[in-house]
């Protein structure tokens, strides 16, 4: 493990032709499922991400309620339909739960599914959300420790998602997500 391993960059972290970094890949937290579970009027979720650097939308998906609660349904343009199985976890206190999704790789209980994962060397989208691990994802960190300063101030990722219950709640910020939209004196 010197200057000579080819597996290390030259800052000690880890790299390599086959390497993608977690960070780098959109995930999908549990938040969007909750909110989706939760609403009282059983409305499917428009779920986005942005580009930290323009704001352009750069990925979304349809998540909606099926199988009475037990799952969730993502719509994924240009991938497919993917039903994900919710857990369901008792908190401690005062009898709340937490909601985990079930990896369709591992079967375990997951706070995150990455969008993308890492087929011989390159990163694809048709397998579905899967967890870190079955999407074959490594932290930038493993290899060497990633200061307070580098994590607090570092650039933003584009892996963290939106969520809104109607996508006309965003159409001021994203005048191009709908098409052919009446405009002028008159319409709605």
């Amino acid at each position: 493990m010197g200057k000579g391993n080819k597996q290390q960059g030259h800052d000690g972290r880890f790299a390599g032709s086959n390497r993608v970094n977690v960070e780098d890949v959109p995930r999908l937290p549990t938040f969007p499922a909750a909110w989706t579970l939760a609403d009282p009027r059983g409305r499917p979720y428009f779920v986005f991400w942005t580009s930290p650097h323009d704001g352009t939308l750069t990925r979304v998906l349809r998540m909606e309620s099926v199988q009475r609660g037990s799952a969730v349904q993502l719509t994924i343009p240009d991938v497919g339909v993917f039903q994900m199985p919710i857990v369901r976890r008792p908190l401690p206190r005062r009898g709340g739960f937490s909601i985990l999704y079930r990896c369709p790789g591992c079967g375990q209980p997951k706070r995150h599914l990455y969008l993308r994962s890492l087929v011989i060397g390159r990163l694809v989208d048709y397998q579905g959300p899967l967890c870190q691990a079955c999407a074959g994802l490594r932290w930038a960190s493993q290899g060497r420790y990633l200061g307070v300063l580098h994590r607090t101030f570092g650039l933003p990722s584009p892996r963290h998602p939106r969520a809104v219950s109607d996508p006309r709640l965003i159409l001021d910020e994203f005048p191009d997500l709908v098409g052919d939209r009446p405009t002028g004196p008159g319409s709605d």
